[in-house]
């Protein structure tokens, strides 16, 4: 059973999964860090293709799966970004993560734990 701590620390983003392959070659490292501080503070940044920024969530638990809700607030390419995503463990080794942009699109990224 995935457990909050299992959602720490370094994962490198592998797949951009709608969007262009080469996107992620725009960062040398494609990566989102996740520090857990407890069930309802996780803090962390990310940084992939020309987009960076910073992440606040929490998490919560259905019967079968525990996610990361969170906030997250950034720029790609030097515009303003923000709105809300969803985290979720697929194995102890790998995250897939989908982050929803206010008016705007919506991308899912599948990482590797480092």
């Amino acid at each position: 059973m995935i457990i909050e701590n299992d959602f720490a620390g370094k994962w490198n983003i592998v797949e951009a999964l709608d969007m262009a392959d080469d996107y992620l070659d725009l960062t040398p490292d494609s990566r989102i860090l996740i520090d857990v501080k407890g069930k309802n503070e996780v803090v962390g940044d990310y940084q992939f293709g020309a987009q960076d920024g910073f992440i606040d969530g929490h998490f919560e638990r259905d019967k079968e799966d525990l996610r990361l809700i969170f906030s997250f607030e950034g720029s790609d390419e030097g515009n303003d970004t923000s709105d809300f995503g969803i985290a979720v463990c697929e194995s102890l080794d790998t995250l897939l993560m989908k982050m929803y942009y206010h008016m705007g699109d919506a991308y899912s990224l599948r990482c590797k734990r480092d």
